[in-house]
């Protein structure tokens, strides 16, 4: 095979995995509602915040893996480090996907800005469409993903919101 025939399974591949991430984001939506909800309304409240939160996350994790990897404690431990990495991506990408279709939908002053599969299908799409653009497109779709991820973490980690006491 030449570089270009290379080149074109890659792309292949890599919009296939694009394509992937819509479906994965509404199941999640549909599986774990409450803790999607948490991370999206992080995203919205604080999305500098989810961006250093994400990028330290991410540095976090692979550092780990790689000392787990080289310390003796022997490519498990790395390797667990990072499946949880890839699990709380996930859900960071979906609440990324929810947050940037909310938003759309309350821009257009539509009903539909507080329900999580419309939000989410609408996101998915516009991000799968910046992604296919060449540099630009790439960079936005891992600057949403961080912050993503750095969301999902502060809601994973940071205090869940209690319900107002009973009169």
């Amino acid at each position: 095979m030449n570089p270009t025939q290379h080149l074109g399974i890659y792309l292949l591949c890599w919009l296939a995995g694009l394509i992937g991430l819509i479906p994965l984001a509404l199941v999640l939506q549909a599986v774990f509602p409450r803790f999607l909800r948490r991370s999206s309304a992080q995203l919205e409240r604080g999305p500098w915040s989810s961006l250093v939160v994400g990028a330290l996350g991410v540095l976090i994790c692979f550092v780990a893996a790689h000392v787990a990897g080289r310390a003796g404690f022997g490519r498990f431990l790395g390797s667990v480090v990072l499946i949880a990495l890839t699990v709380v991506s996930a859900f960071g990408i979906s609440a990324a996907f929810r947050s940037l279709g909310g938003r759309m939908y309350f821009s257009m002053n539509s009903p539909r800005a507080d329900l999580a599969f419309p939000s989410t299908l609408l996101g998915g799409g516009v991000l799968w469409l910046a992604a296919v653009l060449p540099g630009l497109g790439q960079v936005a779709l891992i600057v949403a993903a961080v912050m993503g991820f750095g969301a999902s973490l502060v809601a994973w980690l940071g205090k869940k919101e209690q319900p107002p006491p009973a009169a």
